[in-house]
């Protein structure tokens, strides 16, 4: 039987790590554009990728929403971009910031 005090999810130090890997899709669309001349909204990447407009718009906006990485990756496959560019580690324990 699993004992939930001691399951690691349930500390508050799994939830701080969780939210410091964010995504940066504001940006991506903003080189996408300055790369081909097409400005995407979120409604046309909504079409490309079968995700809903909600999600893109949480995403873009929301720097704490819970993405998947399959929803990264079918975006940037989507706009033929690399994930890791737009991803960045915020360390606020230490108050680092790691990023490529």
């Amino acid at each position: 039987m699993l004992n939930r005090k001691k399951c690691i999810v349930n500390t508050p130090i799994f939830v701080t790590l969780f939210l410091m890997l964010t995504f940066d899709l504001r940006t991506l669309l903003q080189e996408y554009e300055a790369r081909t001349g097409i400005h995407l909204s979120y409604s046309e990447l909504a079409k490309l990728t079968n995700l809903s407009v909600d999600t893109l718009k949480s995403l873009g906006t929301r720097a704490t929403y819970n993405a998947t990485l399959q929803s990264l990756s079918i975006i940037c496959s989507a706009v033929g971009a690399n994930p890791i560019k737009y991803l960045t580690w915020n360390s606020e324990q230490n108050g680092n910031d790691i990023s490529d």
